[in-house]
């Protein structure tokens, strides 16, 4: 059985884990919609608002000799990226994500779901890259 220390000493072990091996990227996210106080119209957004956060990255696509596979129900195809990002960092964006830069090149996010053992530590995003 796992304790409420166990769940602690968990996502403590996890940092340590992930320190030096995490990345920069870039989220961008919807936005609240600002409505035209006469009309109720939605204004336009200026630019999409966005959110720096560190994310262990790996290229999924290197790992397989295929140009295809599912991965947890996601069909990946060569280019796909996986982001691994402290969930406590995106909490009040988590549901509307919308795409990630990295490396100079943005994705598409296809998915995105919590993980851990015993209490949700992590989001695990899969990414597609803009063609």
């Amino acid at each position: 059985m796992i304790t409420p220390e166990d769940i602690a000493f968990m996502k403590h072990a996890r940092k340590e884990v992930v320190q030096g091996r995490t990345h920069d990227v870039v989220l961008f996210y919807e936005g609240e919609v600002v409505r035209d106080p006469i009309t109720n119209e939605p204004l336009p957004q200026q630019e999409p608002p966005k959110r720096i956060v560190p994310s262990v990255v790996t290229e999924i696509s290197s790992q397989v000799k295929i140009d295809k596979y599912l991965a947890d129900g996601i069909e990946v195809q060569s280019g796909d990226i996986w982001f691994s990002i402290a969930i406590e960092l995106i909490e009040d964006i988590y549901e509307s994500l919308k795409s990630v830069i990295y490396d100079g090149k943005t994705y598409e996010i296809l998915s995105v779901d919590k993980k851990g053992i015993g209490a949700r530590n992590r989001a695990e995003i899969v990414g597609r890259l803009r063609r």
